[in-house]
């Protein structure tokens, strides 16, 4: 038995035939496999296009029998893949995606060299036809399969049109491998004409059938996207590649490996290399694991993190956001073992006098975390800023978050940094300023912290020096200008819109007026329908029938979906209002709501255009004195 580890391109390069064993399943990897591996290649793909990759990713492994151990002159060598099919075939459908989205920009160059890791050149003596695919699948999967190397896209999709339902592959479809290549098709492309991106949602969500392509992409970005994708693929992922000898067992060692066994986690490997070195140390190992690490043992470290991506468990998200908050550096998730390793021992030397100091850090920063969960309430600041940061879903707030947490920060600063950090997304999100730097950017204020202190002067200090709108922190003109003109009702996720109204309901409440929590049933509802007709009269009275009344309802839809047309209500109120006319809807807010949002209404005897900029007018007062800027902290 022979093992070493390869790139992927050298496995792929090698003129040789990859035949998947009869024992083996057909293809089985569906949306919950593929979208970390997507996720994986794009990040790898991204760091690329910047220059910025550090690390190789493993795959896992590869085991090979040779079938014929002598060399035959002129034939093409044949193994069998005794383990790793799935991930192997995953990179063949990978390539050939990657292929068919290069063949429609044009990119025939491409086209060519991509060729070159899906299929052999025959030799002389090859007999079998199917000698020319670098791998041959067990035999359900196998016509399919090889259309997919053969056929250009459209000609496969046509041939295969019965597997689709709509304009995608359904996850039920047994097929497995021609939805992967559908899906891969669809997050290649809009990789290649939108650059990279941190993607929402479940894989459905990421159809680009139901995307809009919002912007032209010059030939030259497409062509280094595509290297980028190409390169993370064959050049920053690896395989432990095993090569079985003629004594070995290919069926024993196949059921041995894929017996069921929980995998292991990032943080299993950083413990068994933290308590490696203990042993080395010759400390005492049992006493620090007990005192240090036990806690990380609990179950709840291993629940996947709720609203991180990629999916991980608490503990790998955790490592992560301790990194960034120790280095000030941008930490990858998928090489967390690496990181870690970089961090603890750059270079080979240690970068604690010993491990227990190591651990230490991780005692200190793990009640912060859980604090952010909401599973421990290490401070009242941070449990806040924890439960924001949840309904917002936002997490690359944490290393930030991890440093204000640390002792030596006084309380004060705490909640004023906590409060600028909540003013700060909803500000963007009321101006509707992108959220995808946003890990850059909090990446950098822990670096500013790390250099000059966790201090309320130096993260103002950080954005003075900001001048780009994808870190700008929105000043109150922006806000208002936002609030008076911009489409609320398109924040999303929906609870940010949600929690939006709700501080603003809080806001409008007197001092005198009692304390309640939020109801859990509360829905977004348009004063205004969106729907409106006849019983919505313009601001001069007249309706939707007059010579000039396309300009008025153009000039109406203009303001309709702004926060100044928008309350909470409870789901059966909201249900119950519809698309009533005011008056009806007025009469229903004041007998069955008391939110004090809703009491705008009650002086109206109308609902147009002016009542709609007057209470955003109002609304705004009240957003920049909640969410506060820059200029109002000393």
């Amino acid at each position: 038995m022979d093992a070493d580890d390869h790139p992927v391109e050298v496995v792929l390069k090698e003129a040789r035939r990859f035949m998947v064993p009869l024992y083996q399943r057909k293809y089985q990897w569906g949306d919950e496999r593929l979208l970390p591996f997507w996720e994986d290649v794009s990040a790898k793909a991204a760091e690329v296009l910047v220059g910025e990759s550090k690390f190789e990713h493993y795959m896992g492994a590869l085991i090979l029998a040779p079938v014929d151990s002598g060399a035959k002159f002129a034939f093409t060598p044949t193994v069998q893949v005794v383990d790793g099919q799935q991930r192997l075939t995953t990179f063949q459908l990978f390539l050939a995606a990657l292929r068919e989205v290069a063949r429609s920009h044009g990119q025939d160059d491409f086209i060519d060299h991509i060729n070159g890791y899906l299929t052999n050149v025959p030799q002389s003596k090859d007999t079998d036809p199917l000698t020319r695919f670098k791998l041959t699948p067990t035999p359900s999967d196998r016509d399919l399969f090889h259309d997919i190397i053969d056929l250009p896209a459209a000609e496969a999709d046509k041939k295969y049109k019965s597997l689709f339902w709509g304009s995608t592959v359904p996850k039920s479809r047994p097929e497995k491998a021609y939805r992967a290549y559908h899906l891969f098709r669809q997050w290649i492309e809009n990789f290649v004409q939108r650059g990279p991106q941190d993607f929402e949602g479940d894989s459905d969500e990421l159809e680009l059938a139901e995307q809009q392509i919002v912007e032209e992409t010059a030939s030259e970005d497409v062509s280094a996207r595509l290297e980028a994708l190409l390169s993370a693929l064959l050049d920053r992922l690896k395989l432990v590649v095993i090569t079985l000898g003629e004594s070995d067992d290919a069926q024993v060692i196949f059921e041995t490996l894929n017996s069921k066994g929980e995998p292991l986690l990032a943080m299993d490997l950083v413990r068994n290399n933290i308590f490696h070195r203990a042993e080395k140390e010759k400390a005492k190992v049992e006493s620090l694991y007990k005192k240090l690490w036990d806690p990380l043992d609990d179950p709840w470290w291993r629940e996947a993190a709720p609203n991180a991506r990629p999916k991980r468990p608490r503990l790998d998200h955790f490592l992560a956001h301790m990194l960034a908050a120790e280095s000030g550096k941008k930490i990858s998730i998928r090489e967390l073992y690496a990181e870690y390793r970089n961090f603890a021992v750059p270079k080979g030397k240690p970068q604690f006098d010993n491990v227990e100091n190591e651990l230490k850090l991780l005692e200190r920063h793990a009640p912060v975390y859980r604090t952010l969960e909401g599973k421990e309430n290490c401070d009242p600041s941070l449990k806040w800023l924890g439960r924001k940061l949840r309904t917002w879903q936002v997490t690359t707030v944490y290393p930030v978050a991890l440093q204000i947490g640390q002792e030596g920060v006084p309380s004060e600063e705490r909640e004023k940094l906590a409060q600028l950090i909540y003013s700060y997304l909803v500000r963007r999100t009321l101006c509707s300023l992108t959220t995808k730097n946003l890990n850059n950017v909090f990446q950098s204020i822990a670096a500013e912290f790390l250099e000059k202190g966790v201090l309320v002067e130096n993260f103002k200090g950080y954005f003075s020096k900001k001048a780009g709108v994808s870190s700008l922190f929105p000043t109150d003109s922006d806000v208002r200008n936002g609030i008076l003109n911009n489409n609320a009702y398109a924040i999303s996720p929906r609870p940010r819109l949600t929690d939006i109204l709700w501080e603003l309901e809080l806001a409008s409440r007197s001092k005198l007026a009692e304390k309640s929590d939020q109801p859990a049933n509360l829905w977004v509802e348009h004063i205004l329908p969106q729907s409106w007709g006849d019983d919505w009269p313009f601001e001069d009275g007249s309706t939707g029938h007059t010579s000039d009344a396309e300009g008025k309802a153009i000039a109406r839809n203009s303001i309709l979906h702004t926060l100044g047309n928008l309350t909470l209500l409870s789901g059966g109120l909201n249900i119950a209002s519809g698309n009533k006319s005011f008056d009806e809807k007025k009469a229903k807010f004041e007998e069955h709501t008391g939110l004090f949002l809703n009491k705008w209404f009650n002086g109206k005897s109308c609902w147009t255009e002016n009542e709609i900029r007057e209470r955003g007018e109002s609304l705004a007062d009240l957003a920049t004195a909640r969410w506060v800027g820059l200029e109002a902290i000393e």
